[in-house]
């Protein structure tokens, strides 16, 4: 047997077994992606932006549709790497505007990581969901969540150090594709759920509650 139709026979197996095991966490992903976006990147879009992140939102949507079936077209899983990109652009924005608020005051920057910090747990597991549905090794997925703290870490640093004037404006549009990243990822998880209509949409609405309920409490 050819070693990539065994490396493909195996990355399916694991796709089955995750999903299999753990059927809830693919809507629960998808509830958080679309809440992630809603409540928190589309807001601060709109307000630095205006009606211009629409544009970026479709924008967004459009470059994750190409990375997900460019991956895939040359075999690379596109699923995963873009859940990845998509997670690591967030981490590297919300960064950097973390760098921003400690530009305000010391008092405004400890604000928005305390906000970050809950923000980011759900969506990294969210991401884990669906690098797992996604045939991703348990190993690999820590991995990537690891250089996730990491690219976030650089997001702070290069917008304190080198670009303590970046824009707001060009922040919100950064922020709006990304917020058409994750409706995408959104959209990707709930299409491979294996539940009910019913059982789905029941963990997927508390998926964009939590989301609403930090965005809540954060902001």
């Amino acid at each position: 047997m050819p070693v990539e139709d065994h490396a493909g026979q195996v990355h399916e197996q694991r796709e089955r077994e995750f999903v299999d095991r753990w059927p809830w966490l693919l809507p629960l992903a998808a509830g958080i992606f679309v809440g992630a976006a809603i409540f928190e990147m589309l807001p601060h879009a709109i307000k630095d932006t205006g009606a211009s992140a629409w544009g970026w939102l479709l924008a967004g949507v459009a470059l994750f549709v190409a990375v997900r079936e460019g991956l895939d077209y040359i075999g690379r899983h596109g699923l995963a790497w873009a859940a990845t990109l998509g997670i690591w652009s967030h981490s590297f924005l919300e960064g950097a505007v973390t760098a921003s608020g400690y530009t305000a005051s010391l008092l405004t920057g400890l604000l928005v990581s305390t906000g970050l910090i809950l923000h980011l747990i759900p969506e990294l597991v969210a991401v884990i969901a669906v690098l797992g549905a996604a045939g991703v090794s348990r190993r690999q997925a820590i991995g990537r969540t690891v250089v996730t703290w990491g690219i976030l870490l650089v997001g702070f640093v290069v917008t304190y150090v080198f670009l303590p004037g970046v824009s707001d404006r060009t922040l919100g549009a950064a922020l709006a594709v990304g917020a058409g990243g994750f409706l995408y990822l959104g959209y990707v998880s709930w299409r491979e759920r294996r539940w009910s209509l019913a059982k789905s949409s029941l963990v997927a609405g508390a998926g964009v509650a939590l989301l609403a309920a930090l965005a809540l409490v954060t902001d």
